[in-house]
């Protein structure tokens, strides 16, 4: 039994998925572990460099793209590790983090899960830790100018603004981006809500590990460098379809967590506010302000809002999966 399995699932990031894999072997001593890359359809040729340049890399390589969720539970339920990190390819492990997060668990009964401290390529601190979102939270975030939201209480404590992470800090939703948990506490059930399918499944993951009465934590002195807004994910996000998908896993998030009131309130507040933006956009692509792509825009925002198009089914997938070795 390894101490440790490694997930990754990689959709498109080739360069980035060489440097992560490479920072792993490289820098990760003194801890037996395994490395599982889940490819999601790549076309860029990720599989074939992981299969050349990583051989010891157990491979699977899914014929269509299957979201993160179900992505991690791939590897999740092949994996052996005491412990189990979640992964993304734009990330780059700095020495010997991953020991020091699997000490920690090892040595601290209370923790569920814990994270390391992201850092920008640059190595200046990257901000990615949130709490969990609550109804008033997301509504100043999303509703208000950033120079007012940034300035409230809600959007400051859910972004944790004016917390210390120079120091071990608990973090109750660190970025799914690293994430390491303690495989016994999902051997009778999946690691990821597959009805989250690419967004808010590590908030609903992290929510899971605290109604186990455990907590999760960051450790400063695990350094991992991560290359924001270039995984495949984070591409994504600019599709159309996917940034709604956003938020309509934000109502699904609510409505499981918060129940259907708040889940029904932050649906409608979201569609007014879709709407209105498309009326304003209108108006201004009338008086040359806008353009008719950017009203069109909004105008499908707002309607695959409404009628909850989803991009990545909620409904299990059979019959898609290629593992390669």
């Amino acid at each position: 039994m390894p101490d440790l399995s490694i997930i990754i699932v990689n959709w498109n990031t080739r360069d980035l998925l060489r440097n992560c894999l490479r920072s792993i072997y490289d820098g990760t001593k003194n801890l037996s572990f395994e490395v599982f890359m889940i490819d999601n359809a790549s076309a860029d040729g990720s599989p074939e460099m992981v299969k050349k340049e990583f051989p010891q890399v157990k491979l699977i390589r899914n014929k269509e793209n299957l979201g993160f969720a179900r992505g991690n539970n791939e590897g999740f339920s092949r994996a052996k590790g005491r412990y189990v990190l979640i992964l993304n390819p734009d990330t780059e492990v700095v020495n010997d983090a991953l020991l020091k997060m699997v000490q920690y668990l090892e040595l601290h009964e209370e923790a569920g899960a814990v994270s390391g401290r992201f850092l920008y390529p640059d190595g200046t601190f990257q901000r990615y830790y949130n709490r969990f979102p609550t109804f008033s939270s997301m509504i100043t975030k999303w509703f208000l100018p950033s120079k007012i939201s940034y300035k409230l209480k809600p959007t400051r404590s859910y972004f944790m603004l004016d917390d210390d992470f120079d120091k071990l800090i608990e973090v109750e939703q660190p970025a799914g981006a690293c994430i390491m948990v303690r495989r016994e506490l999902f051997l009778n059930e999946d690691l990821m809500d597959e009805k989250f399918p690419i967004f808010f499944s590590d908030v609903d993951l992290c929510r899971r590990i605290y109604s186990k009465g455990l907590k999760i934590f960051v450790l400063p002195q695990a350094k991992i460098f991560h290359h924001m807004a270039k995984g495949g994910s984070e591409q994504a996000k600019r599709s159309l379809f996917l940034y709604v998908e956003y938020f309509l896993s934000m109502i699904d998030y609510f409505s499981k967590h918060q129940g259907m009131v708040k889940a029904g309130l932050l649906k409608a507040f979201f569609s007014i506010g879709f709407m209105v933006r498309s009326k304003v956009f209108l108006m201004e692509a009338i008086w040359g302000r806008k353009s008719w792509d950017e009203f069109n825009y909004a105008l499908k925002v707002f309607y695959l809002f409404l009628t909850r198009r989803y991009v990545f089914s909620r409904e299990p997938v059979l019959g898609t999966r290629e593992n390669l070795r």
